[in-house]
């Protein structure tokens, strides 16, 4: 009873309202005109990122030789809506098994580098961004974004990888606003080198040659397939030929013994 009398006694403490500041709300912009309706984005179909048979190399080459996450950079030239990623450059970096950061001093003095060397049309291209997700999905985490927003100048293709040569595209713009298109399909180049292929298409003249056909005829004689004597199949003697010259409705082919369970027609 006591101790409860002196819980009673105990003076009670009012909190005191907390004051907040509202933050001056955006002046308006204007008056809504259009319809109400949600923005749509239409995007060619045949917009792609084509690997190089060298840049695939490289890429898959260095991701799948670690355990830990890699970065690269890429240089990019464009055919239309086709972007053509043709070579990777690994530049110095840390990694875990987790993360990959590329050396921000190693990136200014490659691209310095480049213009150095006279090369300042492809340190313009160097538009591409690429890291590796060992053992995971392939998908943007948070890090990945803020990486992209870092890089990105006025167009920017990511790309990441992960086991068994899975891939996942985007493609961040700044101009005119930022927008930035995931999913985009990426394709290997197929190297087209016509003397290679003229290459195999002597080899395959060399090697095969037209099959000609010949069949008996009552006179003993051969006659050849060709487009003049179109052949047929025939339910007779289960052959093809020329339309009437079956052996067997010749006369003087017929077996003239034969095993009546052994001859079926």
């Amino acid at each position: 009873m006591q101790t409860q009398d002196k819980e009673k006694e105990k003076p009670q403490t009012k909190e005191l309202p907390i004051i907040t500041h509202n933050a001056a709300p955006d002046w308006p912009a204007g008056i809504v005109v259009s319809k109400k309706e949600s923005i749509g984005v239409s995007i060619s179909k045949d917009l792609a990122v084509i690997l190089t048979d060298n840049a695939f190399e490289q890429l898959f080459g260095w991701a799948y030789s670690t355990p830990r996450e890699i970065s690269c950079l890429g240089s990019v030239s464009r055919d239309g809506n086709r972007f053509i990623i043709e070579k990777f450059y690994l530049l110095k970096q840390s990694g875990t098994s987790a993360s990959t950061e590329l050396d921000e001093l190693a990136i200014a003095s490659f691209l310095e580098q480049l213009i150095a060397e006279g090369r300042k049309e492809e340190a313009s291209r160097i538009k591409c961004w690429a890291h590796s997700h060992p053992n995971m999905e392939a998908f943007w985490s948070k890090t990945d974004d803020e990486t992209c927003r870092l890089l990105v100048n006025d167009y920017l293709i990511s790309i990441v990888i992960s086991n068994n040569f899975i891939v996942r595209c985007r493609i961040d713009i700044t101009a005119p606003l930022p927008v930035v298109f995931d999913n985009i399909p990426v394709l290997y180049q197929i190297p087209q080198d016509k003397s290679v292929m003229d290459k195999y298409a002597d080899e395959v003249r060399n090697a095969v040659q037209e099959m000609v056909i010949s069949f008996p005829t009552k006179d003993n004689k051969q006659v050849q397939q060709n487009e003049s004597v179109p052949a047929s199949y025939c339910g007779y003697c289960g052959d093809w030929h020329p339309e009437g010259q079956c052996p067997l409705q010749l006369g003087e082919q017929w077996p003239v013994e034969y095993d009546e369970d052994d001859f079926m027609f």
